[in-house]
């Protein structure tokens, strides 16, 4: 009798598992887990199974962690497509969007409709990425965002807006292209737009290629290619790099600017250097100076000293006023020591070195 009874038994719960099992394939269903959701249906269509998530859907695909309003999983293909207010966790990074696809065999997430990517530093300050298309690929930590992409790096403080934008997470390595701009908070404001900006060691380095420039409130300066280094705060111009300031313009063949508090601590340009002066800002520039190497000091984006080494030639010119006289000062030399002060003023000339020159100069008593 108690084997009849067994039998009967095995027998009733094969029925069971036979009538469940076209709701809930063992297999197939096995690829994601889950946590909850208002509503599920599955439906079969062809060989394959569709889950049908309505409603508070939460669910882990993999080691991934996925919330939306809806979502629609193919089991075979292992592709899942979400809706609303959909969110993805992995790791140190989130990706919220109002669609997303996610291709499981690839591993490739395609987000679409204000999508906002977030990841997270070790230090807890956040880089966010927004943009109207992000793609992500999880095996190589790669994301592409395309249309009005707008970041910020909290670390850093910086800012930028461009058409596409790579990241490598691996690497902490990046690159914006369709009209990039690039903005460097502090105090003031530096802002460098270029055809391409590459950053490198989350931001410890940027490069910028083609049509650069660099400009803020002070001054504009132009250039091929700049490298600017944030730990130094400095960065190097190439490439007939130009400068121009409401006081000073200047060219030379390479550009070295130090930067506080992102105002110009000092300046250090060489080979074929060219600068004009102004005593009053933006006003003709009637002094200048030209040599091999030329070195700036400022204070609070004003020029207070200048020395400039070989072939040193110059001209500074004096404009008569209520209480001085007029003066020109033509010089030549190897060696030329130049002391603004801070009414941009010159205090002192010095030229030392096979000095060559004429000086005028108009005498009044006043």
């Amino acid at each position: 009798m108690k084997s009849v009874g067994r039998l009967v038994t095995l027998y009733i719960i094969s029925i069971i598992l036979t009538m469940v099992q076209p709701l809930y394939p063992e297999q197939e269903l096995r690829s994601y887990k889950l946590i909850n959701a208002d509503k599920l249906i599955i439906n079969k269509i062809e060989d394959e199974y569709i889950s049908n998530l309505l409603g508070n859907v939460h669910f882990f695909y993999g080691e991934t962690e996925f919330f939306c309003d809806k979502a629609d999983i193919f089991e075979i293909q292992k592709i899942v497509r979400m809706q609303g207010n959909v969110r993805v966790n992995e790791d140190t990074l989130n990706l919220q969007a109002g669609n997303v696809d996610y291709f499981r065999k690839t591993e490739r997430l395609f987000l679409r409709g204000d999508v906002l990517t977030t990841e997270t530093h070790s230090d807890s300050t956040i880089r966010t990425f927004e943009a109207d298309e992000v793609e992500y690929f999880r095996n190589s930590r790669e994301l592409i965002a395309k249309e009005n992409v707008i970041t910020y790096d909290e670390r850093e403080s910086i800012h930028g807006t461009c058409g596409e934008l790579k990241y490598y997470l691996n690497e902490g390595y990046g690159y914006l292209m369709k009209k990039p701009i690039l903005s460097i908070a502090g105090k003031d404001t530096i802002s460098i737009s270029a055809e391409k900006i590459e950053y490198l060691k989350n931001y410890k380095k940027v490069a910028a290629t083609f049509n650069v420039q660099t400009f803020s409130k002070d001054f504009i300066m132009s250039s091929d290619f700049l490298l600017y280094f944030s730990e130094e705060e400095k960065a190097v111009y190439l490439g007939e790099p130009k400068f121009n300031s409401g006081l000073a313009d200047a060219t030379a063949k390479e550009f070295q600017i130090f930067f506080e508090d992102q105002k110009i601590k000092k300046a250090i340009l060489q080979d074929s250097c060219y600068v004009h002066f102004s005593e009053v800002e933006n006003q003709p520039k009637k002094s200048w100076a030209i040599g091999d190497l030329m070195e700036f000091n400022f204070n609070y984006g004003k020029i207070v000293f200048c020395e400039a080494k070989g072939n040193v030639s110059s001209y500074f010119l004096q404009e008569t006023t209520k209480n001085r006289n007029f003066s020109a000062n033509n010089t030549k030399g190897e060696h030329l020591i130049l002391e603004i002060d801070d009414q941009n003023k010159i205090k002192r000339i010095s030229v030392k070195d096979k000095v060559a020159g004429i000086y005028k100069f108009e005498h009044k008593n006043w």
